[in-house]
């Protein structure tokens, strides 16, 4: 059974990436994002707000990598 990520806040699932998949890498992240670091860490400084194809592409890596089997 995989968790529904719909309702998580696209934020909080981009930080828990960061940490539990991506080794805590802003650069890890921006390359499976396709998006420059400087966008990765101005969303994660809230400088930015993520755009909604970010969101989709963050909840649909989400589902894949921190999916519950």
């Amino acid at each position: 059974m995989t968790k529904d990520y719909a309702d998580t806040d696209a934020l909080e699932l981009l930080k828990r990436l960061k940490t539990e998949v991506f080794d805590d890498s802003n650069a890890e992240v921006g390359f499976v994002m396709g998006r420059p670091v400087g966008e990765i860490d101005a969303w994660l400084t809230g400088e930015e707000e993520i755009d909604e194809d970010a969101e989709m592409k963050i909840r649909g890596i989400a589902q894949e990598r921190l999916g519950e089997e």
